[in-house]
């Protein structure tokens, strides 16, 4: 019969990695948040102390514990659709299409250029794109320059066709697109409920599993520093957590 895991047991010596699960409210199913590269059970709590007098000065008589607030963070360096929500404070995607355009199918119109600035066409991954004046044709690398990728036109300084306020036309090809276009700044708290796998290096099977109904803040954005970008994600509890851990095998 299994015992609990007692002092003196190589499990005992806690050496943990951890799963962060996420099911939004009146959403089906939970949300894996991805790779935890660091985590911490980092509990606040507040103590009230009573003082008594006793020989003409003040000392304590009494210190209990007034409030505990509980919460874990973790340090993700995964993005996904929910992550990337959870940083943004952003409410859920809409998608975004951009149709396929065979060239000169596609077309815009910029008004009042300065030259040494950059416009954006509109569209991305662009093909076969003749800039005009007019009816005349500018000459790429020498008027503009172009990004197909993104899109983005550069007027040149040094060119001679074109002089500030004049207007041009565009017009391209350019491959289709599917984009997801958020609403940042728009959901501050991301309540429901969480459940938190708790694993070491002797079984597959959790040592604990914590479960609460709470909610989910961000505490740190992403640093891009040459390595992946880590942030950090703090679950708090709105309700007493339900800790379940597992017997010696």
């Amino acid at each position: 019969m299994p015992t609990q895991i007692a002092l003196g047991h190589i499990e005992a010596h806690e050496k943990l990695t951890a799963r962060l699960f996420v099911q939004p409210s009146s959403e089906s199913g939970y949300i894996d948040c991805g790779n935890v590269a660091d985590y911490k059970h980092a509990p606040e709590k507040q103590y009230k102390t009573r003082m008594v007098a006793e020989g003409g000065f003040r000392r304590v008589n009494d210190e209990q514990l007034d409030t505990v607030h509980d919460r874990w963070e973790f340090t993700l360096d995964e993005m996904d659709v929910f992550n990337h929500r959870l940083l943004h404070l952003a409410q859920s995607p809409a998608s975004v299409s951009q149709a396929a355009a065979t060239a000169p199918a596609g077309t815009a119109s910029i008004t009042g250029i300065k030259k040494g600035r950059c416009y954006f066409a509109g569209a991305v991954g662009l093909n076969t794109v003749v800039v005009k004046k007019g009816v005349t044709t500018l000459v790429e690398g020498t008027d503009y320059t172009i990004d197909l990728n993104t899109g983005v036109l550069t007027i040149l300084a040094t060119g001679s066709t074109l002089t500030d306020g004049d207007d041009i036309s565009l017009t391209f090809g350019n491959a289709a697109q599917t984009f997801e276009s958020y609403t940042a700044n728009s959901q501050v708290l991301f309540r429901g409920a969480v459940r938190i796998l708790e694993t070491n290096q002797f079984s597959g099977v959790p040592l604990r599993e914590i479960s609460f109904t709470g909610c989910l803040t961000v505490t740190a954005w992403p640093e891009q520093t040459g390595e992946f970008g880590k942030y950090t994600v703090r679950a708090t509890p709105t309700s007493a957590p339900t800790i379940k851990r597992r017997y010696q095998p």
